[in-house]
């Protein structure tokens, strides 16, 4: 990661430039990620599966310096330079130069949002750092940990998936290409790999439970996040699995997780709740005019603290109007 932390380098790329990764999960990806945070850059995952016309967008607005992609991929990226694997630096003794701020961006996340226009949210240093330090704390992650990384890079669950463990000194074992849509291999996996930790969705978590492979599976923590956890599954989780759970929410737009609730075995909350906030984080449940609403009156749900991202990278209008 090194080696090519200086090749980017000198390529130009450093603070505030932006390194798009189209690479499927495997260890070039781990390195690629890790490479360009040390290059100072921020990473801008891409989907391959996603339309040309899509990438395009995406590429148009995120302006990357460069784009670390197979050479079956290159094509796809005509117009910008590609670095593949197979062109990456083995080697390299100079010293890496590190300038990075905690206010520098560490990475750029895509959601399509409710009006389906790709929107490149920027999130910074201090803010996933936050996350990752509160979450290895309140959970005790240590290195004792083996993590599960199946999420693909273009969600934001994958952030602390991939970095956690290299914080924490914790085992990273990285899932297959596509393992993630396929319960049974995922047991399997979990199991032979002595997984300790891992996040799922809910709905892969119903279908992953409704396997027979995943009874009887014994696990330190499950995560789950992006859906509403309902009672029903949290209940049937536990009949099924040996683990402690937890219900994490948070959007794209604040660095992964602002909440956390524990839904463990003696946990009887209807609905579910998204629970407390996380470290140096607030959250407000506001009226349509911004005041303060009293317990158990319904309303619209605010955050704020360091974890909020900088923003949305290249369109102002829409940052001014959301971010306050």
């Amino acid at each position: 990661s090194r080696a090519l932390a200086l090749q980017l380098q000198a390529m130009g790329v450093g603070r505030e430039s932006r390194v798009g990764v189209a690479l499927p999960r495997s260890l070039d990806l781990l390195v690629g990620l890790v490479a360009i945070l040390r290059a100072g850059a921020a990473y801008l995952p891409v989907d391959l599966a996603h339309p040309d016309q899509r990438l395009a967008r995406i590429l148009a607005s995120a302006q990357p310096s460069c784009v670390l992609a197979d050479d079956t991929a290159a094509a796809r990226f005509a117009g910008y330079r590609v670095l593949a694997p197979s062109q990456w630096s083995a080697g390299d003794a100079r010293e890496l130069s590190d300038s990075v701020q905690p206010q520098d961006a560490a990475y750029v996340i895509y959601t399509s949002g409710s009006t389906g226009e790709p929107k490149g949210v920027l999130v910074e240093h201090r803010a996933i750092v936050n996350r990752l330090q509160w979450m290895r704390s309140h959970y005790r992650i240590d290195a004792d940990a083996r993590i599960l990384q199946k999420t693909p890079a273009t969600f934001d669950v994958s952030v602390w998936e991939f970095f956690l463990p290299l914080l924490c000194g914790a085992t990273l074992v990285i899932a297959p290409p596509d393992l993630h849509r396929d319960p049974v291999a995922l047991a399997d996996l979990i199991r032979r790999a002595r997984i300790s930790i891992v996040h799922f969705v809910p709905s892969m978590l119903d279908a992953f439970l409704a396997v027979p492979a995943a009874r009887g599976l014994r696990l330190r923590q499950v995560f789950t996040s992006g859906e509403a956890l309902e009672p029903a599954l949290r209940d049937r989780f536990h009949a099924t699995v040996e683990a402690e759970l937890h219900n994490l929410y948070g959007p794209t737009e604040a660095a992964v997780d602002v909440s956390w609730w524990p839904a463990g075995r003696d946990d009887r909350s209807r609905p579910v709740p998204i629970g407390y906030p996380v470290w140096n984080t607030r959250l407000y449940v506001l009226d349509a005019r911004m005041r303060a609403l009293p317990p158990g009156v319904p309303g619209d749900l605010y955050l704020g603290g360091v974890q909020l991202a900088r923003g949305y990278l290249g369109r102002d209008d829409l940052t001014a109007e959301r971010f306050l």
